[in-house]
């Protein structure tokens, strides 16, 4: 699945090992899901998320929203962080087919 230009939403993020210290992030994004593996590319930041590490999904109206822990964040240049929270993905009216994939 892919989606593009999406705006994608951090939040409760703590951050178990590595440089990034932010509590709440925003960024818009592409974002595909392949071989269990939810990818997140911005213009300055990547996140990497393998299915096994999603704790719960759940259905918004226009987004999805996941718990997770133990993905990777990487801005930059900079080496990737581990961390743990909520990302809430505004992928509009595919809400419903996101949710299945991801938690079917």
């Amino acid at each position: 699945m892919r989606a593009e230009k999406i705006k994608v939403e951090f939040s409760n993020l703590e951050t178990h090992m590595g440089n990034f210290r932010r509590a709440k992030y925003k960024m818009k994004c592409n974002v595909t899901y392949e071989d269990m593996m939810l990818v997140m590319q911005g213009d300055k930041a990547t996140a990497r998320l393998h299915a096994r590490n999603i704790a719960n999904v759940y259905l918004e109206k226009k987004a999805v929203r996941l718990t997770a822990m133990n993905f990777e964040i990487q801005e930059g240049e900079d080496e990737p962080s581990v961390v743990s929270g909520s990302i809430r993905l505004e992928v509009g009216n595919n809400a419903e087919q996101w949710y299945r994939e991801l938690w079917g």
